[in-house]
């Protein structure tokens, strides 16, 4: 078995010998001597990167276990100010992340070359909930971060086989089979006593203050749980199987208060009862499922088949509604098979994969019924019941790509690598409402409720289903010249998208000179373009809102009867032209390597266009009909510069038996958009008179592109980690250290408007709100002995000091409150590795 596949991998290697000098492909001993390739990776000096392989993944705190808790570190990366709130830590969801001033849902994510992203509404993510539309999140994929292989980060410079983002490409592998059996099988946990939370000294945090419009705002009580295992077997000589799955879950007890409601008898009449207080206990479950088969058919060839499940389930209910108990489920199935050839001339790596991403939401009692009570006319109450409607999202993508690696070909005195491939993808996509959801609004006195016949309005959202369906074609072509120091990188990506019905031309430019020739000193230059994501919601938002009607006065509940008179009220007309959201880069570096330490500075500038926004379909018109009619457009504009000084050792630092790497940098950003990237594209106000060219910010009507960032603003970031090692008693420590700067943060309270002088048009009105600078110590300490045969204990502790650090603030019973960053919080872990 062994001989087979080293002979398979050397063939490879014969085939790629000068391909890695050029593109810094390497090869690695694995655990039983045999040589294997590792992929032909992306040259660092001509694309900026920061990667992690499981080994450092272990080593590190891993938080609730997801892709972006692995970022922290990253200096290009900021994370949203809400993410890590320490009013909600109950969640398991994972954080948002902007990479270069781009919004979170224009990031790629990939796993093992197939895009794993999710473009239903993946700009509304937050824990509200609605009648029209369901919660949703960039990522189609919750994948335990425990269970992969390697990540890899490119966020300026980046090549043209990447495409669909103007952020950032988080690249993720997972794990093959290299020739052995080996396992592993881990538990960890944390629990809200553990845990110390932050919150404003004036709010009352209380999970009874949870509200029918956020009800998982306040989690002060929470138990999380997580464990799972892996495996790599060989079935035969040349053919082996790796299989991991997890589970991640919280339960999150919630106070349901007590109170009067109403609801609808077998005769839809309505009918009063009283419910009692009681503990209610909200959940979150994350689960993953993979599997791999390789095959190294060929000393040339090996294949990859692999299947990924992730599903993530919650159970929840609105407080203070009765017979509000809800589901909301995320589920994502993908089946994928990868070739690589190595001819002679090059490596050809072909794949196809099929994806299904599904959200769904099931209602306890699929309609709302509620009676404002004028038993005390002057302070009339009201009570209700009812869930927020059951909903069905879908997603379906079908990908097949190939890329075409060749040798390094000799033109006079330059050597040329060239690169070219193509991709196409048909997604597929549906809103489904099968049954119409009804909100029965009722007016009387409790005492004589028996005598409401009729309701005094009925909101109804019709049955139907809604379809949309698009195809991308990808090209993508570059070439890898080397003259004698200097490296330079030409490229091209052309995208067809039948959806926005545009071609999309992506010219990339990276260039580097190893100014001595010995790798001490490298000067890196780049002009690249971006294209970003289509989201589906564009076309699905007729579904979600095309079906609303309302009855006035005298409308019989939970029906469609004809003597109901329904009043249409669409607030969208279908799509208009859309272009495709795209950045211009400048990207330039300076790296000196001197003795073991490798130093860098690098500065981006980020010019986004052609964002997409909503905004009124006829501004200024006096029908209300009209005026509540939305459009999406292309007017969305941002500028963002980023500076990053980054240091780190090359080669480990030996002290006092002690194996030390150390990591620094200091991170200096600023963007400005007129599109606030705390609202996403979705974000609409039908009010006629508004100007949404124009903002009143801190005393001034200003362009509302010049509005600075009213999220992942932190300008100044100082990053420190410090992993020690003392292999005499297998101990492993890590640290992370990170300081953001004070801040003037735009945020915008109360849904406030100012009134623009010089037209007498309204305008949305923002504040300058000050946050002072923040500090955040997290640590691991992992021991694993030799005598424990692969037994290990880690405890992590995040905000080792306990900091309470104000990150935002929010809106809450009209007034306005300090988001505070969770505070010490520990975790515990025991894993077993065979």
């Amino acid at each position: 078995m062994k001989t087979k596949i080293a002979l398979a991998v050397s063939l490879a290697l014969t085939s790629q010998s000068t391909l890695s000098s050029t593109l810094g492909a390497e090869k690695a001993p694995d655990k039983i001597g045999m040589e294997v390739v590792v992929k032909d990776k992306i040259d660092p000096a001509l694309t900026s990167q920061q990667s992690l392989s499981a080994a450092e993944i272990k080593q590190r705190p891993t938080g609730n276990g997801n892709l972006t808790d692995l970022l922290k570190s990253n200096p290009a990366i900021r994370f949203s100010n809400s993410g890590n709130n320490s009013m909600n830590q109950g969640e398991i969801k994972p954080e948002d992340i902007s990479i270069h001033g781009s919004t979170a849902y224009q990031n790629t994510f990939n796993l093992d070359g197939m895009t794993i992203n999710n473009d239903l509404d993946p700009a509304n993510n937050k824990l509200g909930v609605t009648n029209s539309n369901l919660s949703s999140d960039e990522q189609g994929f919750y994948l335990d971060s425990r269970l992969i292989d390697s990540i890899t980060v490119y966020d300026a410079n980046i090549p043209a086989e990447f495409g669909g983002f103007t952020g950032g490409v988080i690249d993720v592998n997972s794990r093959s089979w290299q020739g052995e059996n080996h396992a592993s099988v881990f538990y960890r946990m944390t629990d809200s006593s553990w845990n110390k939370n932050h919150v404003d000294e004036q709010l009352n945090f209380s999970s009874g203050n949870n509200d029918a419009s956020n009800p998982s705002r306040f989690q002060p009580k929470y138990s999380k749980k997580s464990f799972g295992a892996w495996f790599e077997a060989g079935i035969t000589d040349d053919l082996g199987l790796v299989f991991s799955l997890s589970r991640r879950n919280s339960s999150i007890p919630m106070t349901n208060v007590g109170k009067k409601a109403v609801t609808l008898d077998k005769e839809n009449k309505v009918i009063g009862f009283t419910t009692e207080s009681n503990i209610k206990e909200q959940t979150r479950v994350s689960d993953n499922l993979f599997t791999k088969l390789t095959w190294y058919a060929t000393p040339r060839t090996t294949a990859n088949w692999s299947m990924t499940y992730s599903g993530y389930d919650s159970e929840m209910f609105m407080n203070g509604t009765a017979n509000s108990d809800y589901s909301e489920s995320h589920n994502g199935l993908a089946s994928s098979l990868n070739i690589e050839h190595a001819f002679d001339f090059g490596m050809l790596d072909m794949g196809i994969s099929i994806q299904n991403m599904q959200d769904i939401r099931d209602s306890e009692q699929n309609y709302y019924v509620s009676l404002k009570d004028y038993t005390d006319w002057q302070n009339p109450t009201e009570f209700s019941s009812g869930g927020p409607g059951d909903l069905t999202t879908e997603q379906q993508n079908v990908t097949a790509n190939a890329k075409m690696t060749l040798d390094p070909l000799q033109f006079g005195n330059s050597q040329h690598t060239f690169t070219f491939g193509t991709e196409i993808t048909q997604t597929n996509a549906k809103f489904i409402r099968d049954e119409t959801y009804y909100r029965n609004s009722y007016q009387g006195m409790w005492d004589s409720m028996e005598w409401l016949s009729s309701a005094s309005q009925v909101d109804a959202f019709f049955a139907g289903t809604y379809r949309t369906d698009y195809r991308n074609y990808s090209l993508f072509f570059d070439d890898t010249i080397s003259i004698g120091n200097v490296n330079i990188r030409p490229g091209l990506r052309i995208d067809r998208d039948s959806f926005v019905k545009n071609t999309n031309i992506a010219p990339r430019l990276s260039t580097s000179w190893n100014v001595f020739g010995d790798g001490s000193t490298m000067l890196t230059a780049g002009l690249n373009r971006y294209y970003g994501r289509s989201m589906l919601t564009y076309a699905l938002y007729e579904g979600q809102n095309g079906g609303l009607k309302h009855c006035y006065m005298m409308c019989e509940p939970n029906s469609e009867a004809s003597s109901n008179d329904w009043v249409e009220t669409n607030d969208f007309e279908g799509m208009s032209d859309l272009d495709t959201p795209y950045n211009d880069e400048l990207a330039m570096s300076l790296q000196q390597r001197w003795n073991n330490s490798m130093i860098k500075l690098a500065y981006v500038h980020r010019n986004g266009y052609d964002e997409v926004r909503s905004r009124p379909k006829y501004p200024g018109t006096k029908n209300p009909g009209q005026a509540r009619i939305r459009t999406f457009d292309n007017n969305g504009k941002t500028q963002h510069d980023n500076v990053i000084l980054s240091a780190r050792n090359t080669q480990p630092l030996r002290w006092l038996a002690t194996d030390n790497n150390l990591t620094a940098s200091v991170s200096w950003q600023q963007t400005s958009s007129n599109t606030p990237m705390d609202q996403g594209y979705a974000f609409y106000d039908p009010s006629i008179n508004l100007d949404q060219d124009k903002v009143w910010y801190d005393g001034k009507i200003i362009a509302a592109e010049d509005l600075p960032s009213t999220d992942f603003n932190a300008p100044l970031l100082v990053n420190l980690e410090w992993t020690t090692k003392i292999n005499q008693y297998g101990l492993t420590w890590y640290n992370l250290a990170n300081w953001q700067s004070s801040r003037e943060q735009a945020t915008r309270h109360e849904n406030a408007y100012a009134i623009d002088p010089s037209t007498n048009k309204q305008v949305l009105k923002y504040e300058s709100v000050k946050f002072a600078s923040t500090f955040r110590w997290n640590t691991k300490l992992m021991w694993q002995p030799k005598f424990a045969k692969g037994a290990a204990l880690s405890i992590e502790v995040n905000n080792v000091l306990n900091n309470k650090n104000a990150t935002d603030s929010f809106v809450y019973n009209d007034k306005v409150y300090r988001t505070y960053e969770a505070g010490r919080q520990f975790w515990l872990q025991a894993s077993y590795d065979i």
